[in-house]
């Protein structure tokens, strides 16, 4: 029988595709895609395709190696097909072989400018690789290209709180977590940029509000709050916001010294009252707090 009568069409070949996919049964997928190409069913304009979704049913089944194999099979037959090159990227990164992921990302990109996938994680790359700088424009250009991506946003927004740009970072932080809001690494990042922008009234909020969804296990909210709280004047409600994370974690305690410490350089008036609080609730660290409250009338 002539080999050309048996070969499958594009239209067969997806809607076999699409049905293991649906099943979950990726060990009969990648047995099925192996035997088709095996056999020479799949015409050479598909055998990309095929070897592309091959490598993706293989990490469905968590053998990177074999997807990887797949992937570059399918760009030998198609060195100009983006998606296994966007895959084969995208398997290097997760293996954190960032500079290889790097290289691939940036090859799709010279051959589609607006692949904003390939735009992004190229950033990621870059982050990753403790390149901040280099990686910032990406996450920029990527979340003005795509809007409604939580992603972009959110690491925008990281890569500007790392530079300490904390203005420009909030309106990253606050897309972030109007297209995610159950995102509360977002959110926290809503909260830190209030503080360092003198927003105290809007970080209480906002603490507030992560506490409450989070049950009030929401250690950095307390910390942000109580930081917000000494900001506002409010020294008292921020020592009991600060003894919060005494209760999650004994070597908070430790902190607690320390935030007294800092605020001896900051507000030395405000120190005796902040660990009053604190010796009250927790009276073996008083002697540290007396020592500190002593420092602090010797500067007055």
């Amino acid at each position: 029988m002539n080999m050309s009568m048996q070969q499958i069409n594009e239209q067969r070949l997806r809607k076999r595709i699409c049905q293991f996919k649906h099943d979950r049964e990726y060990r009969s997928l990648t047995e099925y895609l192996i035997g088709e190409l095996a056999s020479g069913h799949v015409p050479i304009q598909l055998q990309a395709k095929a070897y592309n979704e091959l490598g993706l049913a293989h990490l469905q089944l968590d053998e990177p190696l074999e997807a990887e194999k797949s992937f570059l099979s399918a760009i030998e037959r198609d060195p100009q097909a983006l998606n296994p090159k966007f895959n084969l990227a995208n398997l290097a990164m997760y293996a954190q072989r960032y500079e290889q992921a790097g290289e691939l990302f940036h090859e799709i990109l010279e051959m589609d400018p607006s692949h904003i996938g390939a735009r992004f994680h190229a950033g990621l790359c870059l982050a990753m690789s403790d390149k901040p700088d280099q990686a910032l424009p990406y996450f920029e250009s990527s979340a003005k290209a795509a809007p409604q991506a939580m992603g972009p946003n959110f690491w925008a927004a990281e890569t500007l709180v790392a530079q300490k740009r904390f203005k420009e970072a909030l309106p990253y932080f606050c897309k972030a977590a109007e297209i995610t809001p159950d995102h509360r690494e977002s959110q926290r990042g809503i909260a830190i940029c209030l503080l360092e922008t003198g927003q105290n009234e809007e970080c209480v909020e906002q603490c507030d509000t992560l506490i409450l969804s989070g049950q009030g296990a929401e250690y950095l909210a307390w910390q942000i709050k109580g930081d917000a709280l000494i900001e506002m004047g409010e020294i008292e409600a921020a020592a009991l916001s600060h003894l919060e994370l005494a209760d999650m974690d004994f070597d908070a305690r430790d902190f607690l010294i320390i935030r007294a410490k800092e605020l001896l350089k900051e507000y030395p008036h405000y120190v005796s009252r902040y660990a009053a609080v604190i010796s009250d609730v927790i009276p073996e660290l008083e002697p540290a707090f007396n020592g500190i409250c002593n420092d602090s009338m010797a500067e007055q």
